[in-house]
């Protein structure tokens, strides 16, 4: 219990496990026999309530921790031992004189208190409660005062103590200053220290990740001796601790960045840290060059730029005349052994080779005892690699009876990723087996031994095919020595290297900064909703991104509505909302589409879901029961329909008030995933609200519903206070529970751990049970609302779009292919529904592929690791995409073909006919609802959603058929007209009156006077040179013509085609 006593003394908490040997310290200490006698310990236990009210109500001694139970259990031992010395010595000693070591104003206390709540109790139970709380403040103030001497001396010893003086000098000096500490020199939690005890009062700490935010707060809080206090303060996304009192607050790079949207000049700060720069992700480079830009503004404000292996030519180049201050690291001495392997084990294609590995385990085994302690770390890249190693070493474990093996992902569960700062058991070391995580973002104590394979998983973004690429590179010299440094935070270590010394050599300096290997749309979107009046060509990058994916942003946003086509500085209403929500443009289109359709709840769910880890656990894919016990939150239309499904079943099983944390762990759940959801959904309804997209719903809840609510926020504030100065405790791993087996072990304590109420609490203070009942009836679908779901998703994930490939073998275990337009061979990713369950995929064709139920697939994310795949695929009626296809050409009386990818022949031209027309009303009367909506103009009638549904079940025979050679250079998306409106391409061979489309887009689209008639027996392709449909004698004659193409372009390289 920790109690802040009104004179300013401090009882720190004592955990209950130590609380008698407390008692015994403490009388001790004070040197008397305990005084209660008998009678007396029986009167203080029975006016405990009377008592507790009097001495740690509000406003007098504040509780803070497990309030009740610590100290009251401290007393209840201190009655114990009473009584033991009762019988040893008769006599009471006099206490007057002892009482004058407590330094608490009783009588202040007295007298400031109601007298009511104490005046029927004896005055001797009263004396005696207050020598109880005395005793206990006493021994633990002067415990503290050891403990502080202890951290002045370790904060005096650390390598940045040294330089204090000159940092603090320089930055009086200058307004920005340049920070390269080495790995253990104290840098993160001794300069936020220093700034304050120099007078600095509002100092801002970024950090690239939440986890470094909160730790980093509560660390140096304990630093400033003001770990229960708010001058220390972390901010992150749903949770804060900030409070007007806060002088250090840690916040996340993103966070920072909303508050420069709104305040351009950042005046809440006069000192503001960026850490870790090194990491160069996109937030991370954002700031500096908005900070950059606001330096001259505000001359009072100082920037100070942190990291342990930091470009310095770039950053001081960036900010010319910026001192730099180098700091060595503390490292204990690491022993380097390069041991390299085999160039064929190295290989991309080669099967990994767990052997080096697991040699080095068994040479620790025989040169190191047992009995010293010291775990191991081995980086690799990837859960693949990860996972096989794992597994290998596993088999070595178990014979040797000296390892637990665990793994160490960013996609594993929250609990799974807590065992690796778990202790393992006397005579026993911990292997973890990690991706690049565990270089700067977390600390793991007790490691000794380091394993570099010096491999790593680099996402790379290709612009012309639009997909993310996790490729195998080697790691920069710069992280290699990331990794050395682990071995040697808490003792003397070895690395072992698995290449050599001359290939470290030849590595790169540095790893390639984020901006020149992802997707720049959100960046761009980004940049211009905060109104910085620059040209987004010219903006002052610190590293400028690569020019061709720099445009194919620029031309994408224009394509999907969201800059103007003619200043791509220039906002549209539609991009004006996007740029306010934290997604990324297809999600935050599919959140738009909703307000407009009306189907907001079901949609909130998916853009939430998209927005997270999927919430279905990696191992549990492994698990056919935990596989088998979700079989019915699986939808025959995919993955984001599975979203649906799983957060409806648990609203439904909190609504039943089930465990929900037991329910989700049975079915291979992370239930924090789904916390998460719900607070997104909270967060794009209000980001929606604040648009005027959709009306703020007025609380209506009956009293009783309030006070229901109003406790939960109480305990909800209790609780948060508990688990801010809780510590969490190390536990011991189960012997022989390896990776695969841990999570099985009901532990004791995980029930009663404030940590597992919050989300609990949150999820009850944010929800009424309406809502709730509301969410779950959306969620069901009803016919009419279901195929209009369908069109929001399609529409919002479109261009990405695949068509599936006709020979696919419909059974569990086979791949299942499908055709992009920039890829043709790519695979539903194994984990997803339709991969799980590819019957879904089955349709009722003929030979010749026939059928009244063809469906096209739409896809979140194309990611390439070992192969191209599909992520969070939903399964959609193929006609539907020439509602809301770019380019729409009704090549045949027969055919229609969206742009230039997929062909729809109809067998029919009647039916050919009836769904174009469909589709235009369509397109018409969205783009006109669209516009209204975007004017804050009220739009009604459920006529669209009729139309929507009646062309989503029209059963028309058809077949699809993919062309060859789809138009590369296509632009994608929809188009945003002057007004803000919506409107699309489409063209007819016959006449121009259902078009809905600009003039540039009819004319490339119409079909030329000169183009022959169909021809039987020839093959159909589009050639996006000629911008017709030709027909060729055979697949050798069409790759003919395209090379014809091919061959003049290279004589005329300067013309365009």
């Amino acid at each position: 219990m920790e109690v802040v006593a009104v004179e300013g003394s401090v009882i720190v908490e004592a955990p209950a496990a130590h609380l008698l040997h407390l008692c015994h310290c403490a009388m001790a200490f004070l040197r008397v026999s305990s005084p209660f006698t008998m009678e007396l310990e029986d009167e203080v236990w029975r006016a405990r309530k009377v008592l507790y009210s009097a001495y740690f109500g509000k406003g007098r001694y504040t509780p803070r921790g497990s309030t009740d139970a610590q100290f009251f259990h401290f007393l209840e031992k201190l009655l114990a031992l009473s009584r033991k010395k009762k019988e040893k010595h008769g006599k009471l000693l006099d206490m007057s004189v002892r009482r004058k070591l407590i330094r608490f104003d009783f009588q202040w206390l007295r007298e400031a208190r109601n007298a009511g709540d104490i005046r029927h109790l004896r005055e001797d139970i009263v004396e005696e409660f207050e020598f109880a709380v005395g005793s206990y403040a006493a021994y633990r103030n002067r415990d503290r005062f050891n403990k502080v001497k202890k951290l002045r001396e370790s904060q005096k010893s650390l390598p940045i103590a040294v330089e204090r003086q000159n940092i603090l000098d320089l930055l009086e000096m200058n307004q920005v200053v340049i920070v390269a500490g080495d790995t253990g020199c104290g840098k993160s939690t001794q300069l936020p220290r220093y700034l304050l005890e120099a007078g600095y009062g509002k100092i801002a700490c970024t950090q690239p990740r939440r986890i470094a935010c909160t730790a980093l707060a509560k660390r140096v809080a304990f630093e400033t001796l003001n770990q229960y206090g708010n001058k220390v303060a972390y901010q992150i996304r749903f949770e804060k601790t900030k409070t007007r009192m806060t002088r250090i607050l840690f916040l996340t790079e993103g966070l920072l960045l909303r508050q420069l949207a709104t305040d351009r000049s950042l005046n809440q700060y006069n000192v503001i840290i960026l850490d870790e720069v090194h990491e160069r992700n996109l937030h991370g480079d954002l700031l500096v060059a908005l900070l950059r830009d606001v330096i001259p503004k505000r001359p009072d404000l100082k920037l100070i730029l942190m990291s342990a292996t930091i470009n310095l030519d770039l950053f001081t180049g960036y900010f010319e005349g910026a001192p730099v201050v180098q700091v060595p690291g503390r490292l204990f001495p690491i022993e380097l052994k390069y041991m390299p392997v085999k160039e064929h084990d190295t290989s991309k294609t080669a099967k990994i080779d767990i052997g080096p590995y697991l040699r080095i385990l068994q040479m620790i085994d025989q040169k190191y005892p047992s009995k010293d302690r010291g775990d191991v770390l081995i980086f690799v890249n990837g859960m693949a690699a990860i996972s096989t190693i794992a597994e290998g070493l596993k088999k070595y474990a178990e014979h040797s009876k000296r390892w637990i093996i665990l793994r160490l992902h960013s996609s594993l569960t929250e609990e799974e990723q807590d065992k690796v700062f778990d202790m393992a058991p006397a005579g026993v070391r911990k292997c973890i087996i990690s991706t690049n995580i565990a270089e700067t973002s977390l600390t793991i104590d007790e490691i000794r031994f380091v394993i570099d394979s010096g491999k790593v998983n680099l996402a790379r973004y290709d612009p012309i095919t639009r997909s993310s690429r996790l490729t195998d590179c080697w790691v920069s010299k710069a992280s290699a020595n990331q990794r050395m440094g682990r071995a040697g935070r808490t003792g003397p270590g070895v690395c072992f290297r698995l290449y050599s010394s001359d290939h470290f050599n030849k590595m790169e300096n540095f790893t390639p900064s984020e901006i020149r290997r992802v997707s720049l749309d959100s960046l761009i979107l980004q940049i211009l909703g905060m109104k910085l009046n620059w040209d987004v060509e010219d903006f002052p990058f610190l590293e400028r991104p690569d020019e061709e994916a720099f445009k194919e942003a620029i031309t994408s946003l224009q394509c999907q509505g969201v800059l103007l086509e003619e200043n791509h500085n220039v906002l549209t209403p539609l991009g004006e909302i996007l740029s306010m929500l934290p997604v990324d443009v297809a999600i935050g289109k599919m959140l738009v589409y909703s307000c407009v359709m009306n189907q907001i709840e079901v949609v909130l769910t998916v853009a939430a879901g998209l927005s997270v880890q999927y919430p279905f656990t990696a191992q549990s894919f492994q698990s056919s029961n935990l596989v088998k016990k979700r079989e019915e939150m699986m939808s025959s239309i995919g993955d984001p329909f599975v979203l649906v499904n799983v957060y409806r079943e648990w609203l439904e099983a909190k609504a039943r008030g089930e465990n929900t944390r037991e329910w989700s762990r049975d079915r291979g759940i992370d239930e924090s995933r789904l916390y998460e959801i719900s607070k997104l959904r909270k967060q794009f309804a209000e980001i929606l609200e604040q648009a005027n997209l959709i009306e703020k719903e007025e609380e209506d809840s009956t009293k009783f519903e309030r006070r229901v609510r109003a406790g939960d926020k109480r305990r909800l504030r209790e609780l948060k206070k508990e688990a801010r100065f809780q510590e969490k405790k190390r536990k011991v791993l189960k012997y022989e529970k390896h990776f695969d087996s841990f999570m099985d072990i009901d532990e004791e304590g995980d029930q009663n751990d404030p940590l597992k109420e919050i989300s609990f609490l949150e999820f009850a203070v944010a929800h009424n049970q309406r809502e709730v009942n509301k969410v779950i009836r959306c969620h069901k679908l009803r016919d009419l609302a279901r195929p209009v779901v369908k069109m929001i998703i399609a529409s919002g994930l479109y261009p990405q779009v695949a068509m599936e490939h006709t020979h696919n073998v419909h059974t569990y275990g086979h791949a299942q292919l499908a055709y992009c337009r920039s890829k043709p061979f790519v695979k539903i990713h194994p984990n997803g529904c339709l991969s799980q369950h590819p019957d879904f995929l089955d349709i009722e064709q003929d030979h010749d592929g026939v059928s009244d139920n063809h469906h096209l697939l739409y896809y979140g994310m194309l990611l390439e690791t070992t192969d191209p795949f599909l992520v969070n695929t939903a399964k959609i009626p193929a006609v539907l995409l020439i509602a809301f296809a770019r380019s729409v050409i009704h090549v045949e009386p027969r055919i229609i073909c969206c742009d230039g990818f997929i062909e729809f022949i109809f067998d029919r031209e009647e039916h050919a006919e009836d769904v174009f027309k469909q589709a235009c009303e369509i397109r018409r009367e969205f783009a006109e609802a669209m516009a209204r909506k975007l004017a804050n103009q009220k739009y009604g009638g459920r006529e669209l959603d009729r139309k929507i549904g009646k062309l989503s079940r029209s059963a028309y025979p058809l077949r699809l058929r993919r062309i060859m050679y789809p138009p590369v250079g296509m632009l994608l998306g929809v188009h945003s007209l002057k007004d803000g409106a919506i409107s699309f391409a489409v063209t007819v061979d016959k006449d121009d009156s259902a078009t809905d489309a600009t003039s540039q887009d009819s004319q490339d689209g119409k079909k030329e006077e000169d183009e022959p008639e169909e021809k039987k027996g020839k093959l159909q392709r589009f050639c996006n040179f000629c911008q017709k449909m030709m027909y060729f004698v055979g697949p050798t004659d069409a790759a003919r013509h395209m090379r014809s193409h091919k061959e003049e372009q290279k004589k005329e390289p300067k013309e365009e085609p």
